[in-house]
């Protein structure tokens, strides 16, 4: 049984990376493992450990649930609250420099990690800042006429 869920897990790992268009050594460097023992995670002869787990869920919005019971999409493409909130912006306000973001975050997926890596950090060492921001935002939504 732990055979078989470990070459499975193995399996989705390397689904996940071709469908990223990594090689195995760019999935290594976000990991800080070995290349040879990133290749027996993939070849099913070991587990990933929790700190793999933990940044394949918060760097890559992988969903564990896909991962590990093959339950469910690959990635988590939007978070709680989000879809909301993505109606509300308006796209067609922002500069060149935005757009031109968005269309490598789109087609390269090495840009894509970076800014998600940069953005969650930053969203967690200032949450209380933001919803701070995002709470006042909805007030005045609600009071105005």
């Amino acid at each position: 049984m732990k055979e078989q869920l470990r070459k499975e897990i193995g399996m989705r790992l390397r689904k996940l990376r071709k469908t990223l268009g990594y090689t195995q050594e760019q999935m290594v460097s976000y990991f800080d493992i070995g290349r040879a023992n990133y290749s027996r995670i993939e070849k099913g002869e070991i587990f990933p450990g929790a700190a793999i787990l933990n940044r394949l869920k918060i760097e890559f919005d992988v969903s564990l649930d896909w991962l590990i019971a093959n339950e469910g999409q690959m990635f988590h493409h939007l978070r709680e609250g989000i879809r909301e909130r993505e109606e509300q912006v308006d796209f067609g306000t922002y500069s060149g420099e935005v757009r031109e973001l968005l269309v490598y975050m789109d087609k390269v997926p090495m840009v894509k990690h970076a800014v998600l890596g940069f953005f969650l950090e930053y969203k967690m060492k200032n949450q209380d800042y933001i919803e701070g921001i995002l709470h006042r935002e909805k007030n005045e939504n609600h009071m105005s006429p």
